[in-house]
């Protein structure tokens, strides 16, 4: 029963983007598949970009997650993204009822399995799951221009960082010859500096699409509930695109509420070559201070 309630559910919604797309409205929305959340997300993402499923039949397994379940990989079409970005894959989180909850835009599949395939015990098995139902979350909060799930995620004290190419003029003809003419100039900023940036680009931009890809996953070797994800960040929206490399250090002290400590972004090329895995930052880059507090 509840298995056909599933079905049915992800089969309506996929069913109403199409018949939405095709006349020009949103997508009918039933209080029989979809919790109060959901709806929300649903509205959120198709404000930034209309969707349909461009399959007939779809199979996947119904994975088991702690507080209901998941299914992955549904195929769509993003009308409002670049061409070549169009095709995306979404994540259904159900309810333990059968509901559909929440929305995600996946990662790669091929990601997916081999970040998972990585783990080293049951512990780190789950804590994985949940980064990348977290690193998913994370990148469809700014498709949705969800500024409340961003700030809910970051710690309080949280270190952001942002690179920015800097091009310096040479001082001779020589040094033209041979010498690098970028560097990377870094600026931190708070929290709240953050936020307040990033409240104005959504404000400026209609529709934002940020792809994460080569994602990587790494448990600090003694501190085993902090864990390192570097991934490659595509940032598409009306009037900016760049490609870069995000690193965070998220912080599972908190099982359930894993907040991210450090956030940092670097271009992607400086002088025209990527830059090399030990140039990108990663957990080694930063001391972490622990506060023992005594009951």
């Amino acid at each position: 029963k509840l298995k056909g309630r599933i079905e049915s559910g992800i089969s309506y919604l996929l069913k109403s983007f199409n018949t939405a797309v095709i006349s020009g409205e949103n997508p009918d929305i039933d209080d029989e598949f979809l919790t109060k959340n959901a709806r929300k997300v649903l509205k959120d993402l198709w404000k930034t970009s209309p969707m349909t499923c461009p399959v007939s039949e779809i199979s996947e397994i119904c994975l088991t997650t702690n507080d209901g379940y998941q299914i992955r990989n549904i195929p769509v079409t993003m009308m409002e993204a670049a061409e070549d970005e169009q095709e995306q894959e979404l994540v259904f989180f159900i309810d333990k009822q059968g509901k559909i909850d929440d929305i995600s835009i996946a990662i790669d599949e091929n990601k997916y399995s081999e970040i998972m395939s990585e783990h080293i015990s049951v512990e780190d098995l789950f804590r994985r799951q949940v980064i990348v139902d977290f690193v998913e979350s994370y990148r469809t909060s700014y498709n949705r221009k969800d500024l409340k799930f961003i700030e809910s995620v970051f710690s309080d004290n949280a270190l952001i960082i942002t690179g920015k190419v800097i091009k310096e003029k040479p001082k001779s003809d020589y040094a033209l010859r041979t010498l690098s003419t970028e560097r990377i100039v870094y600026q931190k900023r708070t929290k709240q500096e953050y936020i307040t940036n990033l409240k104005k680009v959504f404000s400026a931009n209609k529709y934002i699409n940020v792809i994460f890809d080569e994602v990587e996953v790494i448990q600090h070797p003694k501190l085993t509930d902090i864990y390192g994800v570097t991934l490659k960040q595509e940032w598409n929206s009306d009037r900016y695109r760049d490609v870069g490399f995000v690193f965070l250090m998220i912080d599972f002290q908190d099982e359930m509420h894993p907040l991210i400590q450090v956030r940092t972004w670097q271009p992607e090329k400086l002088d025209g070559k990527v830059l090399a895995r030990d140039e990108v930052f990663n957990l080694g880059d930063f001391d972490i201070v622990r506060s023992l507090v005594n009951d």
